[in-house]
């Protein structure tokens, strides 16, 4: 699969394709260095991070950002999805590009991959930075319903047929970002985004990935997977101040004691953002991965 939408432009970024055993990775890359790997959020493609890479690049790393399994511009078939298809993806990438040990960004659908990563392979993983998603050490109480009833979208976009359908419709894609967001987008931002979730292509994906990754990633939370499970990295978790599924009171209950999620944890939180934090303020959230990476 692959999609006929322009690629957009960002000076200074290279691109290429990688083989994989199943088709060719797009991963776009920007600077030399420490190796920081972004995985993107559904639907938002490496473009997501096209203010962070600049950053990080100016800080002395290599910034590179795959366009994963289901989306952007990777020409891979996405009824291989699973809950660790991505991250053997990830993976098959790092060895080709020669990195033996990567920081990680994550963010939405793209923590996923990278909690598989940093906790079944932790050697390859030194530091991690977490966008507006719960450790899956998680525990969930009743005072979390009111988030959690905002992520009705999940279970609908797993549905075949009917999620692509709604998601190429169009109506779906402006309100999940304009829910999920504190802040107005940039139009042109916004845009883009939605296009891609319209895409004849890339919308066939979106039930695969709801229904092979993110549901049963949720059910292995809540059945308690991972609650013996420890991050070995130092590993920090960013929240926008005005995410509605996971508000300020929610996470700092969830950030009390954080040894149950790993030995260096930190939270960190963008004032007046929502779920999207790298789109709303980017200014902040670049500065606060630039300068963990850089202590962690």
């Amino acid at each position: 699969m692959t999609t006929t939408i322009a690629m957009p432009i960002v000076h200074g970024v290279d691109h290429t394709f990688v083989n994989l055993p199943d088709g060719r990775m797009h991963v776009a890359t920007l600077g030399t260095g420490d190796p920081v790997v972004l995985l993107s959020g559904f639907s938002q493609t490496w473009w997501e991070w096209r203010e962070v890479m600049p950053a990080l690049a100016t800080a002395g790393f290599q910034a590179i950002a795959p366009d994963l399994r289901g989306e952007g511009w990777s020409e891979l078939p996405f009824d291989a999805i699973s809950r660790t298809q991505r991250a053997e993806d990830v993976l098959a990438l790092l060895d080709v590009l020669g990195h033996g040990q990567v920081k990680l960004v994550s963010h939405d659908m793209g923590a996923i991959t990278a909690y598989q990563l940093a906790l079944d392979f932790p050697d390859r993983v030194s530091a991690q930075v977490i966008l507006a998603v719960p450790p899956p050490q998680l525990r969930f109480s009743p005072d979390m319903g009111p988030g959690m009833r905002h992520l009705w979208h999940q279970e609908v976009l797993a549905v075949p047929v009917l999620g692509p359908a709604l998601l190429r419709e169009g109506h779906l894609p402006q309100q999940l970002f304009s829910r999920f967001s504190a802040r107005t987008l940039n139009p042109d931002v916004l845009a883009l985004y939605i296009a891609l979730l319209r895409d004849i292509e890339l919308s066939r994906a979106a039930a695969p990935l709801c229904r092979r990754m993110v549901l049963p990633e949720l059910g292995r939370i809540v059945r308690g997977t991972y609650r013996r499970e420890r991050f070995a990295m130092p590993s920090l978790f960013i929240f926008g101040t005005a995410d509605i599924g996971f508000p300020p009171d929610i996470t700092r209950k969830v950030f009390a004691d954080t040894t149950t999620i790993g030995s260096d944890v930190r939270l960190a939180l963008v004032e007046g953002s929502g779920h999207f934090v790298v789109d709303e303020d980017p200014d902040a959230t670049t500065a606060l991965i630039v300068d963990f990476f850089a202590t962690a």
